[in-house]
C-alpha cells in the first residue's frame, strides 16, 4: 500500500515541474518571437526607405538631367535627399568618366565628403563634412579609383530599376561592410549620364540588433550560410579587416550549438549546453536585401528569463517528498485494509496522472483509510487550483505581452511621426534662413553673415552685379519670365564662376561675389568669362531670346566689408555710366 501511494506521488511532482517548464518556456519563445518580428520589421523600413529614394527620383527625372551636369547642384540635392533620409549612410553620383561625388555620415554624426579629383576616375579622396557637403579637411586619398569598374555601377547599366549589389569592403575603411542600391540615370533619348548609389552599412544593423538585446548576457546574431556573420551585438564578431567571422567553437560557440540543434527548422525554442550552463535559443529567417537569405538568432541565459523555474522546481521535489512521507506512514496503518479501498486509490491516482484533477476518491470511513481519502481528497482540490491558477497566470502573461508589444509600436509610431514632423520643419528653416528661395544661392542675410564670420580676416575680392536694364525686361516679358531670367542668370555665373568662392542675391537683381586673393589680372579674366558666357547664352522660352548683360564693380574686400561694399558699388556705378555690360576693378595700390 505505501509502494503504491509512493509511486503516486511521483509522478505528482514530475506533472507540477513539467507543467511550471513549459508555461516558462513559451513565455521565452514567445518573447523571442516579438523581439525577432521587431528586428525584421525595422531591417524592412531600411530597404523600403532606399527604394523611396529613387521613387522620388523618378518625378524629378528630367530636372536630375540638369543637376547631374552642375558640381553644386549635384552636392545640394545629395545633401538633401541624404539629411531626409536617416537610415541612408552614403549617398553618391558617379558619371561616365568615372568620377564619383559622395556624402555620408557614420554611428558617430560624423559627416564625410568622397570626391574624385576632376571629377573622373583617377584618386579619391575624404574629407570632414557637415550636412551641407561643405568640404573640410582632407583625410586620406586613394590612387586608381574607377567607379566603372565597380559592381554596383556595373550592375544598374544592365537594368532601368535600382538594383542591389553584393555585400563589398569599403574604399577607405576595410572594416565598413554594406551594400549598395544603385540606379542608372539616363537622358530622354536613353544616353547614360552615369549611376546613383546609396549605402547601408552593417553599422547600421548593428546598432538596430543592439536596440532588440533581451537580456545583458546575451546576443543578437545576424548571419547566412549558416556560417558567415554579418552583423552581432558581441564584440568578438567584429569582421577583421574586411573578413567576415565565421561560425565555429571558437569565435561563437554557443550559436554553433544551436545551428546544429536547431536544424534549420527555425521559429522554435532551442536549449543547449554551454559551460555549465544551459542557453535558451531562437533562430529565425530574413530576406536580406533581394538575393541574401539569412538568419537572426537571438540567445542567452536560461537564468537570465526564468528564475521562476528554480522555484517550481524546489517546490515540485518538496511537494514530492512531503507526499512519499505522508504515504509511508499512511501505508503503514492501511496494511491491514483490504483490496477495495486500495483499487479506489489507485484508480482515482491514475486519472489524476492522467490530468483529470477533478477525480476524488469516494470513501467515507471513520478510519485511517477515510482519513487518508479526505486529505487525498484536499490535496487534490489544492492541486486543481494551482493548476488553475498557473493557467490563469499564463493567459494574463501572454495578455500583457501582447499589450506591451502594442504601446510599443503606438510609441515608436508616435515619436518616428515627431520625429520626421521636427526634420522637415528643421529643414524648411535652414533653407528660409540662408538660402534665397527663387535662385537657391546665398540670400542677402546669409552673404553677409558669412563674410563677416568666415572671410572678414581674409584678403580677397568682393565683386557687386547689377543685370542690365532689368525693369525694362520684366515690363516687356512679366514678372514670371523675370524671376526665370534671374535664375538663368543665377545658373550662367555658377557654371564660370570658381569653386571656393561665395556668390550670393543681395537684393531684386543685385548679386555679389567674394573672391579669395588672388591677381587683379584673374579677377579681370573671370569677370570678361562671365560676360563672354552671358553673350553665348541668352535666355530662351517659348520663342522668347533675351541676351543678359551685367554691370560689374569690383574692389578689394579688407576687414572692413561694408566700406569694401561702398566701392564696389560706387565702381559699379562707374561701369552703368561708361555704357554698362562692362567690369570695373580696382586698382592695385
Amino acid at each position: 500500500m505505501a509502494l503504491l501511494v509512493i509511486l503516486t506521488a511521483l509522478p505528482i511532482g514530475f506533472l507540477w515541474h513539467q507543467s511550471a517548464e513549459r508555461v516558462v518556456h513559451h513565455t521565452i519563445e514567445h518573447t523571442y518571437q516579438h523581439a525577432s518580428q521587431a528586428v525584421i520589421h525595422h531591417l524592412n523600413e531600411f530597404f523600403t526607405n532606399a527604394n523611396k529614394v529613387y521613387e522620388h527620383q523618378d518625378r524629378i527625372q528630367t530636372t536630375l538631367n540638369t543637376t547631374v551636369e552642375s558640381r553644386e547642384a549635384l552636392l545640394n540635392h545629395i545633401t538633401t535627399v541624404l539629411n531626409h533620409h536617416n537610415q541612408i549612410d552614403y549617398f553618391y553620383f558617379a558619371n561616365t568618366e568615372g568620377g564619383l561625388l559622395s556624402v555620408g555620415h557614420q554611428a558617430d554624426n560624423q559627416y564625410y565628403l568622397i570626391e574624385s579629383d576632376s571629377a573622373q576616375a583617377g584618386n579619391l579622396s575624404r574629407f570632414t563634412s557637415d550636412h551641407s557637403g561643405f568640404k573640410g579637411q582632407l583625410l586620406e586619398t586613394t590612387a586608381s579609383f574607377d567607379a566603372r569598374d565597380q559592381a554596383w555601377f556595373q550592375n544598374a547599366l544592365k537594368t532601368n530599376e535600382p538594383v542591389w549589389s553584393n555585400i563589398y569592403i569599403g574604399a577607405f575603411d576595410p572594416t565598413l561592410l554594406g551594400i549598395t542600391l544603385s540606379k542608372a540615370q539616363r537622358d530622354e533619348n536613353g544616353k547614360l549620364l552615369g549611376v546613383w548609389g546609396l549605402d547601408l552599412t552593417l553599422n547600421t544593423v548593428n546598432q538596430e540588433l543592439n536596440k532588440r538585446k533581451l537580456s545583458q548576457a546575451g546576443d543578437v546574431v545576424l548571419f547566412y550560410d549558416n556560417q558567415i556573420i554579418l552583423a552581432s551585438t558581441s564584440q568578438t564578431h567584429i569582421a577583421q579587416s574586411g573578413e567576415f567571422p565565421l561560425i565555429n567553437q571558437t569565435t561563437a560557440p554557443i550559436l554553433d550549438s544551436l545551428i546544429k540543434v536547431d536544424n534549420d527548422k527555425g521559429n522554435s525554442l532551442v536549449l543547449v549546453e554551454h559551460q555549465g550552463k544551459q542557453w535558451a535559443g531562437f533562430i529565425s529567417d530574413y530576406n536580406l536585401g533581394k538575393d541574401h537569405l539569412a538568419k537572426i538568432a537571438f540567445y542567452s541565459p536560461l537564468t537570465d528569463f526564468a528564475p521562476e523555474l528554480g522555484t517550481a522546481q524546489r517546490v515540485a521535489i518538496l511537494l514530492t517528498i512531503v507526499l512519499m512521507l505522508i504515504a509511508i506512514l499512511l501505508g503503514k496503518k492501511a496494511a491491514r485494509h483490504i483490496r477495495q479501498p486500495i483499487q479506489a486509490l489507485t484508480q482515482a491516482a491514475e486519472q489524476i496522472s492522467k490530468g483529470r484533477w477533478g477525480s476524488k476518491i469516494t470513501i467515507t470511513r471513520d478510519d485511517e483509510l477515510g482519513t487518508l481519502a479526505e486529505s487525498f481528497n484536499k490535496m487534490q482540490h489544492n492541486l486543481e487550483q494551482t493548476i488553475f491558477k498557473l493557467d490563469n497566470q499564463q493567459q494574463e502573461t501572454k495578455r500583457l505581452n501582447a499589450l506591451l508589444e502594442q504601446q510599443n509600436l503606438e510609441l515608436e509610431a508616435r515619436v518616428k511621426a515627431r520625429t520626421q514632423e521636427l526634420s522637415n520643419a528643421n529643414s524648411k528653416l535652414h533653407e528660409m534662413a540662408y538660402f534665397d528661395a527663387l535662385t537657391g544661392i546665398a540670400n542677402r542675410r546669409y552673404f553677409w553673415q558669412q563674410l563677416d564670420d568666415k572671410y572678414a580676416k581674409q584678403r580677397g575680392w568682393l565683386l557687386i552685379m547689377d543685370i542690365d536694364d532689368f525693369k525694362q525686361v520684366n515690363d516687356a516679358y512679366g514678372h514670371i519670365e523675370g524671376d526665370n531670367i534671374l535664375k538663368h542668370f543665377t545658373m550662367t555665373c555658377l557654371e564660370v564662376l570658381p569653386e571656393n568662392c561665395l556668390f550670393g542675391r543681395i537684393g531684386g537683381e543685385e548679386f555679389a561675389l567674394w573672391l579669395k586673393e588672388v591677381p587683379r589680372s584673374t579677377v579681370e579674366q573671370i569677370t570678361q568669362q562671365l560676360l563672354s558666357q552671358l553673350e553665348r547664352k541668352p535666355y530662351r522660352n517659348n520663342g522668347i531670346s533675351v541676351v543678359i548683360s551685367t554691370s560689374i564693380g569690383a574692389s578689394r574686400c579688407s576687414t572692413q566689408p561694408q566700406k569694401s561694399y561702398a566701392i564696389a558699388d560706387s565702381l559699379l556705378y562707374e561701369a552703368k555710366l561708361n555704357g554698362k555690360n562692362r567690369a570695373v576693378i580696382e586698382h592695385d595700390e
